[in-house]
């Protein structure tokens, strides 16, 4: 994942390099002045920090033999570096904004390498993760992508950790993008019973042979850890006509690994907007419409209505796993269900769940 990268924390003036040729050729700012043909003031004023021009840096190309481009370099990083010294000793006083972000999370990333000793640092790494360039425009991202997800919670959200997950999501996806093919809704459709039965029996590379099969139908599917307190188990977004889907290992049972994939996939095929669709099973009261119609969707995917009057005469594990084989899906989804309807109690039945886990957790 690309970072922001400040590589100085001064600005180098060009006068600098100027000073450092006279004295490495033993020639005086007069004589200087003399070969390029300007007044000794000017060579004074252009050591002391005076803009360089492309006509005195063609002359001074001229008199060193370094070429002007590099000269003209040198002149363009140090207005860039002034420029972001400035802004980032301005930034500083928004270290209350700064330090709403999980810093330690892109800490690891890779994206955040300052201490917070010096927060306008800090805040240019996030303002280039993002994408923005202003604090204003950095806790739009905050609030634009919570504004949904947060109602109805049972529970409370970081919405910077939130914001932060789904934009680690978009920027992997954009860079996972080259092999996907065109969106196929009916090529999806078709797919459905494939991705279900792939529930009762996983191989160990299940989650790489879901990410291939749904590249095919023109769906991708990315695998982003959880950002502590997220509180995220999934989310649905259209990048760039792409629908795309991030998935966590929230619970890291498979009944709801499986339930959230099919929630989202729920959403790609009857909610094709721009909103960003997050999905947490923590939410209680009203909710999105959407999010109850991509509820609803799962659950009569993996459980089909007509076998739903056979849930409550689920007594026994032994019970579960004959219904699970019968239907062809893993007795992790059917403890889930029974679970969420509170059929079974939470504490019973956990042997059967499938415990997942990601690759580099190895």
């Amino acid at each position: 994942m690309a970072a922001y990268t400040a590589a100085t924390d001064y600005a180098v003036p060009t006068g600098d390099y100027v000073t450092e040729w006279l004295e490495e050729n033993d020639v005086s700012q007069a004589e200087l002045a003399r070969r390029m043909g300007v007044s000794g003031k000017h060579v004074s004023k252009l050591i002391s920090g005076a803009a360089l021009t492309p006509d005195v840096a063609t002359k001074l190309a001229l008199v060193t033999g370094i070429p002007s481009r590099i000269w003209l370099g040198w002149e363009a990083t140090y207005r860039a570096d002034v420029a972001r010294l400035s802004l980032s000793e301005q930034l500083a006083a928004h270290r209350s904004v700064v330090e709403l972000f999980p810093l330690a999370h892109l800490r690891k990333l890779g994206v955040v390498t300052a201490s917070l000793r010096k927060p306008g640092v800090v805040a240019l790494e996030l303002f280039a993760f993002f994408g923005v360039a202003s604090i204003g425009a950095l806790e739009r991202c905050v609030t634009r992508q919570a504004v949904a997800y947060r109602q109805g919670l049972a529970h409370p959200v970081d919405e910077h950790a939130l914001a932060t997950w789904l934009r680690i999501g978009e920027l992997e996806a954009n860079a996972e993008a080259g092999e996907l093919s065109a969106y196929d809704e009916n090529g999806l459709r078709e797919l459905l019973p494939q991705l279900r039965a792939l529930s009762a029996n996983p191989q160990p590379n299940f989650g790489q042979e879901l990410v291939a099969r749904l590249a095919r139908v023109g769906v991708q599917l990315i695998y982003v850890p959880e950002v502590k307190g997220a509180r995220v188990y999934g989310a649905t977004r259209w990048l760039q006509g792409r629908p795309v889907i991030a998935l966590t290992l929230r619970g890291r049972t498979d009944g709801q690994f499986w339930f959230t994939l099919f929630h989202e996939i729920g959403h790609v095929l009857l909610h094709k907007d721009a909103e960003a669709h997050v999905h947490s099973v923590d939410a209680q009261g009203p909710v999105n419409p959407a999010e109850v119609e991509a509820n609803h969707f799962a659950g009569t995917t993996l459980i089909p209505t007509e076998y739903e009057r056979f849930l409550a005469t689920l007594r026994s594990k032994q019970d579960v796993r004959k219904f699970a084989a019968a239907i062809g899906v893993s007795p992790g989804i059917v403890v889930g269900r029974l679970w969420h309807d509170r059929i079974w109690d939470f504490k019973n039945g956990q042997d059967l769940c499938m415990r997942l886990h990601f690759s580099e957790d190895d």
